[in-house]
């Protein structure tokens, strides 16, 4: 959706890092005269950024007395109807995710939850503030297959996911109820395309039985927003705001460098993570250096990667898939790009038939149709590397 820049700024400062809004609270009262509050309203519910950003935003624009500058009566109405809204699906989404955590449980199965409404609580102090539509669940690949049985015999279809020659998805299995009365769940065995054993072992609970109050080191829980951040291109602000809010809650317990550590273990993540962070910085404030300590540069295509961060997304679908997928080849490991080019250019034909099912039309392209247009959009890209993102002035 179209904004004016004063928007596009005061969605910014609102993500950033309590340090960062201190830094740069001079800002709304410049900005406020020229915001256009059903607009910004429509925007950030548009981007499922309302009840994330809205309170913020009131909170920014609430000591401004400019004629025509202070939030509109019905711009904090439309957040306070947000966050009502996502408490009440946060609290569904919850007892659903307990209820299939237990069953996992009971069949000996670890499992532990990726984002969603525990996530919002535990950063934003309320389950309304991070809007979520499905269960994201974690569990050990090598009980993903017996994982599937048990959310099964809650009445949900088998995946249709595509299962490569070990038996395992690209990254999850997603399941979903004919009816609809149960939200789907998406049971992952890794978090990022290019880990086989970091989520295993750093965000699983060591035993199913007993696991309910255990939970990730806090340098794991960082890597892994940043790792989400990573593999979901850079794109937009829900993950960048995450982070920003991690930061602010837990940053005082992570000792210089934590992440260092990670990286130096599970090196195949050490570009994503390095990136994530350095896109994280430029955008939300997030102290890159701090968290990854000395010896951990980007390079050149990490430093391309990170440059590609797009705050404010108004592409076509398409060109931000492609986007996404320029950065997976960006950021792959060594002895990673043959999977880049399997996952993002030549994409097995069962893959490019759910793509097409997703978009409820017939494949219309073949293997090498689907290159040059991914490669062509690519191309478009290139443009954005000499300007970088917008970030708060």
């Amino acid at each position: 959706m179209s904004s004016s820049r004063a928007e596009r700024q005061l969605i910014l400062l609102s993500a950033g890092t309590a340090a960062r809004r201190r830094e740069l609270g001079g800002q709304p009262p410049r900005l406020l005269p020229d915001v256009r509050w059903p607009r910004l309203a429509e925007t950030l519910r548009a981007r499922k950024l309302l009840p994330v950003l809205g309170p913020r935003i009131l909170e920014l624009a609430g000591g401004s007395a400019l004629a025509g500058g202070a939030a509109s009566e019905d711009f904090a109405a439309a957040v306070a109807q947000a966050l009502e809204a996502g408490r009440r699906q946060g609290a569904f989404l919850g007892l659903i995710s307990q209820r299939v955590a237990a069953m996992l449980a009971e069949a000996g199965i670890r499992s532990a939850p990726l984002k969603g409404p525990l996530l919002g609580e535990a950063l934003y102090g309320d389950p309304g503030r991070r809007l979520s539509s499905d269960i994201d669940l974690l569990v050990a690949p090598e009980q993903l297959r017996d994982a599937v049985v048990v959310v099964r015999a809650l009445g949900y279809a088998e995946p249709t996911d595509y299962v490569r020659a070990d038996g395992l998805p690209l990254l999850h299995f997603v399941l979903l109820r004919e009816r609809e009365e149960l939200p789907p769940v998406e049971l992952h065995w890794r978090v990022h395309w290019y880990e086989r054993s970091f989520a295993r072992e750093r965000l699983l609970p060591p035993a199913a039985e007993g696991s309910r109050e255990w939970r990730a080191a806090r340098a794991d829980e960082l890597a892994a927003l940043l790792l989400f951040y990573a593999r979901d291109g850079f794109v937009d602000l829900r993950i960048a705001a995450d982070l920003g809010a991690w930061w602010d809650v837990y940053g005082a317990e992570l000792a210089r460098g934590a992440l260092g550590e990670v990286v130096a273990t599970y090196p195949a993540l050490a570009r994503a993570i390095a990136a994530a962070a350095a896109a994280a910085e430029r955008i939300v404030g997030l102290p890159a250096a701090r968290i990854l300590g000395e010896g951990h540069g980007l390079g050149l295509r990490g430093r391309a990667a990170a440059r590609l961060a797009n705050p404010h997304p108004h592409s076509s679908a398409a060109q931000l898939y492609a986007d996404m997928g320029l950065i997976d080849g960006l950021l792959a490991p060594r002895g990673g790009l043959r999977g880049f080019a399997r996952r993002q250019l030549l994409p097995p034909a069962e893959v490019l038939d759910q793509q097409a099912g997703h978009g409820g039309k017939a494949r219309a392209r073949s293997q090498l149709g689907r290159c040059g247009g991914v490669l062509a959009r690519y191309a478009l890209t290139v443009p954005r590397l000499l300007r970088g993102p917008e970030t708060p002035a």
